[in-house]
């Protein structure tokens, strides 16, 4: 018997309508990082977010970060180079370094200010934010510099702009700011898959994003009975995908896929 295993595609020319909470559920696909490129990734590049728009994606994550000196930059933490030249051991980069320094001799960083004038360029592309963070006051410092950021765009940019939460205590933070979609990261503190959905139905968040070894079908059951969607992390091979979406998994984060693929499997 022959099954079709298919994402649901992107409308990548039409303009999608910025006010409605959650819309950009209907995107299956999230570029992890701004996308692969060239086998590269992790690069959170001008290059790779450019490359993966073309290739039809609409719904991105951006790593953020804080360089020695203070600025807001997209960037996976400072654990490894990633073509940059500099020891991890010895910290952060200085913002001038950081943004002097192609990543693996050809990629461009990108700062926050200039991730968000890739947003406003394409009006239909949906932004997740990733912030390299281990408790809600670094969460709380990092967001602040978002804010400083979000001062000087158009209005409504912010509605495309979705915040991931690790900690429970993150939700007083993003709210204040005015944040309106989130998505809940499940695995920095204890939960239940009851708990979770309590704690998202409490607070509007209809998204939550699991690791494989989270995912399972109860969890994934109870998320779905209580209307919160599933994305999961990170895939890049269809067919490992197969499974999960028999389950009813909303979505996955990937690298190298591209939306509208599809494939048939046995």
């Amino acid at each position: 018997m022959r099954r079709t295993l298919s994402f649901a595609i992107d409308e990548g020319n039409k303009k999608i309508s910025n006010r409605l909470p959650y819309n950009w559920t209907q995107h299956s696909l999230i570029a992890h990082a701004a996308g692969g490129i060239d086998g590269m990734v992790y690069t959170n590049s001008l290059e790779a977010f450019e490359a993966s728009y073309q290739k039809g994606h609409r719904l991105f994550e951006i790593d953020l970060a804080i360089t020695a000196d203070g600025e807001l930059i997209a960037r996976h933490g400072w654990e490894n180079t990633y073509g940059q030249h500099f020891n991890p051991e010895e910290g952060p980069l200085s913002y001038d370094h950081f943004m002097k320094s192609l990543y693996f001799e050809q990629y461009t960083p990108l700062d926050f200010n200039a991730v968000l004038e890739l947003m406003e360029r394409h009006q239909d592309a949906y932004l997740i934010l990733d912030g390299k963070v281990s408790s809600v006051a670094e969460t709380r410092e990092l967001y602040r510099k978002v804010e400083a950021a979000l001062e000087k765009t158009k209005k409504g940019l912010m509605d495309r702009l979705i915040p991931q939460l690790f900690y429970e205590g993150d939700i007083e933070v993003f709210r204040q700011l005015g944040f309106q979609d989130l998505i809940y990261v499940v695995g920095r503190e204890d939960y239940t898959p009851e708990s979770v959905a309590v704690f998202c139905k409490e607070h509007d968040i209809r998204v939550v994003s699991l690791s494989r070894s989270r995912t399972n079908e109860e969890f994934v059951k109870t998320l779905k009975t209580n209307q919160i969607d599933v994305y999961m992390y990170t895939f890049n091979d269809m067919e490992k995908m197969e499974p999960y979406m028999d389950m009813g998994v909303r979505g996955f984060f990937t690298d190298m896929l591209s939306p509208g693929k599809r494939k048939s499997a046995e």
